[in-house]
């Protein structure tokens, strides 16, 4: 679960994605700020090793599989009307109508989205952020990015969050107890920070075991979101509106050499 950036970091973010160039579609990652996202990440694996995990590590251990899916899917279903927000703002009609769907089958028959009903009924699950909608809008990734206890991000995607955060309806709520707006969002961070942790081990332990856990962590991540910009579609090919040459020499081979004129 990601929690909502500082307007000020959100406001260095838009102005620094609207100057930065890199190439989107290529293999490099920009990471300008590499001293700084190390000691950022360092940070994050001390406070994992010392607190995060070891919760997570009970979590896993002292509730069954079931019940941690029914969080997984709870939290998930709260999320439904950002992703809903940004499906219509990247205009993809498809993906609005069936997130609509789920968050409407999940919150009924699913019992406030405990149960993935949806799924079960094959409706597609998309999940968008207003950092992928910048994305399809063309605006640049900027500088990679390590978040205090966030984890990896760029500065599309944090001031992304913030504009996420805005988007989500619960936020809105009002409560007799003033203390209680914060207590809930405090408790979703909690719960969502958790629940997310104890489904990624693996992923972290796979990350943890190679050389250069850093450089493999912004790798990973910058492709995954290039990918989720593109809907998981492969980059454009250059030649792929030249001839096949294979078809053209099979068609020669199969006519034969040119019969010479009288």
């Amino acid at each position: 679960m990601r929690l909502a950036v500082p307007a000020l970091i959100a406001a260095l973010t838009l102005s620094a994605c609207a100057t930065t160039e890199t190439q989107a579609n290529s293999s490099e990652v920009y990471d300008p700020w590499e001293g700084w996202n190390r000691g950022v990440y360092q940070f994050n694996e001390t406070v994992d090793k010392a607190a995060i995990g070891p919760v997570a590590d009970a979590y896993r251990v002292a509730t069954p599989g079931f019940f941690r899916e029914g969080v997984h899917n709870f939290l998930t279903n709260l999320r439904q009307p950002v992703v809903f927000a940004n499906t219509i703002l990247q205009g993809n009609a498809n993906a609005s109508g069936e997130t609509f769907g789920r968050f409407l089958i999940n919150s009924t028959a699913g019992v406030a989205g405990v149960f993935d009903v949806a799924s079960t009924l094959g409706v597609a699950e998309h999940d968008e952020d207003f950092g992928q909608t910048l994305g399809v809008w063309g605006v640049d990734e900027g500088p990679f990015l390590i978040l205090p206890l966030m984890g990896p991000s760029n500065l599309r995607d944090t001031f992304g969050l913030g504009v996420d955060n805005a988007f989500d309806p619960l936020n809105y709520i009002e409560y007799e107890d003033p203390d209680l707006d914060d207590q809930i969002g405090v408790g979703r961070a909690i719960i969502g920070a958790i629940s997310t942790r104890a489904r990624l081990d693996e992923q972290i332990e796979t990350l943890r075991s190679q050389p250069e856990p850093y450089i493999a962590l912004r790798r990973t991540y910058t492709s995954q979101r290039r990918a989720a910009v593109r809907n998981g579609e492969i980059e454009d090919d250059p030649y792929k509106d030249l001839p096949d040459f294979d078809d053209y020499e099979d068609s020669v081979e199969e006519s034969g050499p040119a019969q010479k004129q009288e």
